[in-house]
């Protein structure tokens, strides 16, 4: 009999072993996350400080919904305009957005808003996603203290493509204050629906990841001497 139990729980732990994203993934928020969640619910919880990066980010799950909303404080070891202006740049999107492997430009609508189109590779068997997102930018200001970006989906704006899914629902801000001339404080927080069939495990598994990796690689492409940018810069990030 004790001989028979050992084999099945050995069956059981090679099952977990095989099928990590099933089995653990599903359930990582039964763990200290989810305990969290539980008593914490529209509370905003820590899961990241790396100080050696100057990065702190946290996630919130509220009421009513089953994707977090992230939140994220950096400090950009570059001038407030280079920042600003590596953001507006749609082409740079691939050199650090989270998994992205094509950005481009749709429409400039003015000195203030664009439309971008990015393509973002998910792991399979899940498609691809494509964003389509409006940006708008309050320039900065002495006045103001601050510059802002309010990003939203605008997926009805270019044709669907074949083989990926669109991002319905993309929101978030990103807001820039000057610490010195060569140092910003980035404040970010927002929430993405990627549409499709993906389960809300995986959607919290990018949530936690995508927006660190995405901060850290901004930080390092505002920061090379080969980012340039074209002028006159088609975009006010500096009011007069």
């Amino acid at each position: 009999m004790l001989q028979r139990q050992f084999w099945l729980w050995m069956a059981l732990v090679s099952v977990l072993m095989l099928h990590p994203t099933g089995a653990f993934a599903a359930n990582d928020d039964d763990g200290l996350d989810g305990l969290q969640e539980r008593v914490q619910r529209n509370t905003w919880i820590k899961i990241r400080d790396d100080r050696r990066a100057n990065i702190t980010a946290w996630y919130k799950i509220e009421d009513g919904k089953d994707v977090r909303s992230f939140k994220l404080e950096a400090i950009m070891d570059s001038s407030l305009e280079k920042v600003a202006k590596t953001i507006l740049v749609a082409d740079n999107f691939q050199h650090y957005f989270w998994e992205c492997y094509e950005s481009r430009l749709v429409k400039k609508i003015s000195s203030t808003d664009l439309y971008a189109y990015l393509k973002v590779n998910v792991p399979n068997p899940v498609p691809d996603r494509d964003i389509v997102m409006q940006l708008h930018v309050t320039p900065y200001s002495k006045k103001r203290g601050y510059l802002q970006f309010d990003i939203k989906a605008a997926p009805g704006v270019v044709p669907l493509v074949p083989g990926l899914v669109r991002v319905p629902e993309y929101t978030f801000w990103v807001k820039l204050t000057p610490i010195s001339s060569d140092e910003t404080k980035l404040e970010m927080e927002g929430t993405i629906n990627p549409g499709g069939n993906i389960p809300a495990w995986a959607i919290n598994f990018i949530m936690r990841n995508a927006p660190y990796t995405s901060i850290l690689g901004m930080r390092r492409l505002a920061k090379v001497s080969s980012n340039k940018f074209e002028e006159p810069f088609p975009y006010r990030v500096i009011e007069d």
